[in-house]
């Protein structure tokens, strides 16, 4: 060692210890039995229940396809959709005539539709006064919550005559315009007419298209629109310059859906269109429809009529789901690709095929999370700026074309609010003074002709059927939405199932009514050999079905899932973590769904028409026909048009609308709470 050196004074390492026999690992904690057979239970009954539900409508529509064996062996595919004869005497059978009537319908609704919602959309996100913004919003939804035989009865009684003299000036005065030897507005004006059909038809679906095109209309950046006003657009060049084209495919796709509605409308089209098929006929005469002529020739057919009509059914349910499909694409294009929540602005059923916009879609940084004390504030709105004088002030050609659009906003205003206005106050006058405690509790006239009577009958029949199918979907969509998103797994075999079984679902939204109860009319009122209320709750549950599904699968989307996971992890078993955890959580989400659902069919009548038939008598026995309240209304309306059967409708009208506020009100309430899971 040399001098000056440290010396090492690094201790040597220990010795190894001395070899042990290996510790056995600790024992795996093994879960009882009883609790592994509830977990595999609770998969196993989930997902027989939507296997039976799939299994069950896969019946009903190979019922219904195996029936069209017939017509396509007689006519041929491409001689049927192409024909032009519609006589049943000579068994000639052509669906082109009811094809034309059904766009042309749809057509016409559209032009009318699309431009109203757009510039009501408008009103309720940019320009009514903040206040005014959710009561105009509410009272356009509420045009939803309005069956279709109501729209039908008060177009028959108010709608036809008020623009008759109307339809009779045009055509006098445009009765000689000839487009390619089609003269859209050569007389006789009659009842029926395609342009009274396509504007009762625009009112119904100008609150689904508004909706949506409020929906995306929300998700315009708000830089964008402070650009164009820091530019010096005006607020109608700001929107036409920059919210229209940002939300040009959303609009589309609310447009297409909405024309996915028109197109298999039924009853407000039999009552209103008449029974007279025909191609190129004009617009101020009757026509005839896919839909309607099923619902009026489908209950007494047989043979090569049955087979056609469930050909025609066909032909709607491709059209409808063309469109559907198309729509929904568009529709999530605008939105981003995301698909999104039933219970957002506002919590209205429409607004469940967009979901909300989240601040990242208005291109904004999130804020900060608000403090325990003081909540964050409210974001100030976009203010459109003061008038600039000087050379850069707006010229008087801008301002004027600026109020022009603005004008044509508050007339959309009014075009959704008169029509909604004017039904209520004619339900009102008309069908108070029938009210009364006997209306309530006796049957209805036999004679059509007098007075008095009541809807004991159809009111009992219609909460029997909506018992029917409140049993029938409630569970059977419950348990589907819980397989599809709490049973299966990513890359399990039952999250392959969950999917096929979600697509057959998105399927059954797209099916109108009429072909529901056709479908259910060949698989179970044939089967039997007689009408029944049970077929009838059946038909109306298929139409429930799907919403409840959805609707059960969009909450428990929002269910917390640290807080299933803290379940788990505390040796919780699967089946006790769904019914302790998720279903409270998701419970009022739930039965928001189920009351939507109940509200939609229980004002449905062409399913009715040839499954629960109808019953002048009072039935409880669900295998027997059965009175309903929809049903009801159409027979006095259209079968035994007197004063005395109008003033009945009418009181029935108004029992049927208060049943549906209350289910929707009861939805609406259970909502508000089911928003809370979004802030999770």
């Amino acid at each position: 060692m040399e001098w000056g050196s440290i010396p090492d004074v690094t201790p040597p390492p220990p010795p190894p210890p001395p070899p042990t026999a290996a510790e056995p690992p600790p024992a795996r904690l093994r879960r009882p039995r009883g609790s592994v057979f509830a977990d595999r239970s609770y998969a196993v009954i989930a997902g027989v229940a939507a296997l039976f539900a799939v299994v069950f409508v896969g019946y009903l529509l190979w019922t219904t396809i195996d029936n069209t064996g017939e017509t396509w062996s007689t006519f041929g595919i491409w001689g049927f959709v192409s024909g032009t004869e519609w006589n049943l005497n000579e068994a000639l059978f052509g669906a082109l005539p009811f094809i034309y009537g059904t766009l042309m319908t749809s057509i016409i609704a559209l032009v009318l539709a699309v431009p109203a919602s757009i510039g009501i959309a408008l009103a309720t996100v940019i320009f009514l006064p903040r206040r005014l913004r959710g009561p105009v919003g509410g009272l356009i939804n509420l045009l939803a919550a309005v069956p279709s035989v109501i729209f039908g009865l008060w177009g028959v009684t108010v709608l036809v005559p008020f623009l008759k003299p109307a339809l009779n000036w045009l055509s006098d005065t445009f009765g000689w315009v000839n487009l390619f030897g089609w003269r859209p507005f050569e007389g006789p004006v009659t009842s029926g007419s395609y342009l009274i059909s396509g504007l009762v038809l625009a009112i119904m679906i100008l609150p689904i298209i508004t909706a949506i095109t409020r929906e995306v209309l929300l998700t315009v950046p708000r830089d964008q629109r402070e650009a164009a006003f820091a530019l010096g657009a005006t607020r109608w060049e700001m929107v036409r310059h920059s919210m229209l084209p940002w939300a040009r495919s959303g609009i589309v796709g609310a447009s297409a859906l909405g024309l996915g509605r028109a197109v298999g409308e039924t009853i407000a089209i039999v009552m209103l269109l008449g029974n007279t098929p025909g191609i190129f006929t004009p617009l101020v005469g009757p026509g005839s429809t896919l839909a309607s002529v099923i619902a009026m020739q489908t209950g007494e057919a047989s043979g090569l009529q049955l087979s056609s009509l469930t050909a025609l059914a066909v032909v709607l349910f491709v059209i409808a789901f063309i469109i559907n499909a198309a729509a929904r694409l568009l529709v999530r294009r605008a939105e981003g690709g995301a698909s999104g929540g039933l219970f957002r602005r506002g919590g209205s059923w429409v607004a469940g095929l967009v979901r909300a916009p989240s601040r990242a879609d208005r291109g904004a940084e999130p804020p900060p999370p608000p403090s325990p004390v003081t909540a964050a504030p409210e974001p100030a709105p976009v203010r459109e700026p003061a008038a600039i004088s000087g050379p850069g002030a707006i010229s008087r050609g801008r301002i004027v074309r600026s109020r022009i659009a603005e004008g044509f906003i508050w007339l959309s205003v009014l075009f959704g609010l008169v029509p909604l206005i004017a039904v209520l106050v004619e339900m009102l006058m008309k069908g108070l003074p029938a009210l009364s405690v006997a209306f309530f509790t006796e049957l209805p006239p036999t004679d059509p002709a007098s007075y008095g009577g009541g809807i004991a009958n159809a009111l009992v029949g219609t909460l029997i059927l909506m018992a029917i199918a409140l049993v029938v979907a409630a569970p059977l969509g419950v348990l589907t939405a819980l397989y599809m998103r709490d049973v299966g797994k990513s890359g399990s075999l039952n999250s392959r199932i969950g999917s096929v079984v979600g697509f057959i679902v998105d399927i059954l939204l797209g099916v109108p009514s009429v072909v529901v109860g056709l479908i259910v009319y060949l698989g179970i009122v044939v089967v039997q050999g007689h009408f029944s209320a049970l077929a009838g709750g059946i038909a109306l549950g298929v139409i429930m079905f799907p919403i409840v599904v959805r609707a059960a699968d969009e909450v428990l989307r929002l269910v917390p899932s640290g807080q299933q996971e803290a379940a788990l992890a505390l040796g919780a078993p699967k089946w006790r973590t769904t019914w302790s955890v998720v279903l409270p959580i998701a419970g009022p989400g739930i039965l928001t769904g189920i009351l939507l659902g109940l509200a939609r069919a229980s004002g449905e009548t062409a399913p009715l028409l040839f499954t629960s038939l109808g019953n002048q008598f009072m039935s409880t026995n669900i295998t027997e026909p059965i009175a309903a309240i929809p049903q009801l209304i159409y027979n006095n309306t259209i079968i035994t048009q007197t004063p005395a059967s109008l003033q009945l409708a009418w009181g029935a009208a108004l029992v049927l609308v208060a049943i549906i506020m209350f289910l929707n009100l009861g939805a609406a309430l259970l909502a508000r709470r089911s928003r809370t899971l979004e802030g999770r």
